[in-house]
């Protein structure tokens, strides 16, 4: 765990999202003010295409970086997506319809299958992406409110070294929280992706929690070769009340071949009996089937993969939700939102060179702050989010702690914490996002 200056208390008999007494109450007056019922116009396209990276240099700069951590590499800006990793990890929230439909199933084999399909589904946006999302700054958040599926979501980088992201979404029915954090591994032709974080889920109507970690994502043939993706491991869903759970197998290319993407499932019971089959694949769709012996034995249909853009191939093969996070006409109020990032804004409109030199200048000032901190031994301290021991994985994640929503009712948001506000009082004053 880094170090945050706050107390981590024993928290065993408590709800880590119960912080401040009124966590729903918040959500609650976001509910009923306009900026949650007013509609969003969507923009159908990006500002500009896809600009074709140099694959001479691509070669040149996978290699210097073969064995080195990629979290701490600064890679070229034209290897780059135009979305900050907090936008990335938003995309997780793209088929919430699914916990909607969940919240409602009086089965509650058929709950957890939809739980399970909705941990899978955020993997349907992985094809055909191989950009990598801006690394976020520390302190840098995001908020996205979507109106059709009735949620609200707010993200923060909680720690830049290691990288650690926190995520919190909320709706009438359902709270979803995670923390992502990563290891990784560049042998050249392959780049893998470990995530070691949780993510959690809990029903606002029965209390069910429900948590599991998600699999191994792998980039092949970086250097030689069509590059595709393919995940790999189980992902365990668990329901921590009745103690049931659902697996969902994933299958590596170099043991399913061509059927990479077909995912097999299982929901169990508290005894472990296979109560339900799960059947389909991660970019298409996801159906559960209950086992000989139960009364209805009509297929379910899971979840199904939205229809992507016509040209999502010259637009970093975003998806229609995808496009939306970084719109300058969203409103955040904000200072410290992704969407007021100068170099990502630059790259969505295809000025590459301008939004190079945009991101050497961020990076430059997150240094010169970190290095401030050092010398004074002070521990940054996240804004939104604060770690708690989760009573039934035990452990640490970054839950929010509330506040962020209303600031923004309120118009404003005070004593937001900047990364460098130490700078020696004879430095030119820094302001960490300017709006371009």
């Amino acid at each position: 765990m880094i170090k945050t200056g706050i107390a981590q208390p024993d928290c065993k008999e408590k709800d880590p999202l119960e912080l401040d007494g009124d966590f729903e109450e918040e959500f609650a007056e976001l509910r009923k003010c306009p900026i949650f019922s007013e509609r969003q116009k969507s923009r159908p396209v990006l500002p500009a295409t896809r600009e074709r990276s140099s694959i001479k240099s691509l070669i040149r700069f996978m290699k210097s970086a073969v064995g080195k951590d990629l979290t701490k590499v600064t890679m070229p800006v034209h290897f780059n997506e135009p979305l900050s990793f907090l936008q990335r990890l938003s995309e997780d929230l793209e088929y919430a319809d699914i916990l909607n439909r969940a919240c409602v199933c009086k089965n509650s084999f058929v709950r957890l299958a939809h739980v399970g399909a909705f941990a899978c589904s955020t993997y349907s946006t992985v094809l055909s992406r191989f950009w990598k999302p801006f690394n976020p700054l520390l302190g840098e958040t995001f908020e996205y409110i979507n109106t059709d599926l009735g949620y609200a979501l707010i993200a923060e980088q909680v720690s830049h070294h290691p990288p650690i992201s926190a995520l919190h979404a909320e709706s009438d029915h359902w709270v979803f929280w995670q923390e992502y954090r990563l290891d990784t591994k560049f042998r050249g032709q392959f780049f893998k992706v470990i995530p070691t974080g949780m993510c959690h889920l809990k029903f606002k109507t029965n209390g069910h929690h429900f948590s599991w970690k998600k699999p191994i994502t792998t980039i092949h043939n970086i250097l030689v070769g069509s590059l595709y993706v393919d995940q790999e491991g189980d992902v365990l869903v668990t329901n921590h009340q009745t103690r049931e759970t659902c697996t969902m197998h994933f299958t590596p290319v170099r043991k399913a071949q061509e059927k990479f993407t077909v995912v097999k499932g299982e929901v169990k019971d508290a005894d472990s009996n296979i109560r339900y089959i799960v059947n389909g694949s991660w970019d298409r769709s996801l159906e559960c089937t209950p086992v000989d012996g139960d009364v209805n034995c009509d297929s379910i249909d899971l979840w199904t993969v939205n229809r992507r853009p016509e040209d999502s191939h010259k637009m970093y093969s975003f998806t229609n939700f995808t496009i939306q996070l970084n719109d300058p006409d969203y409103g955040s109020t904000c200072p410290t939102d992704c969407r007021n990032r100068p170099d990502i804004r630059l790259l969505e409109s295809g000025k590459i060179d301008s939004s190079a030199g945009e991101k050497h200048r961020l990076e430059e000032r997150q240094r010169a702050s970190r290095k401030e901190r050092d010398l004074s031994n002070e521990a940054w301290t996240p804004r939104w989010f604060v770690p708690r021991e989760d009573p039934y994985t035990r452990t640490f994640d970054y839950v929010y702690k509330g506040g962020y929503w209303r600031s923004k009712l309120r118009g404003h948001f005070d004593k937001i914490p900047n990364q460098l506000d130490s700078l020696p009082q004879n430095a030119k004053p820094l302001v960490l996002f300017e709006c371009s």
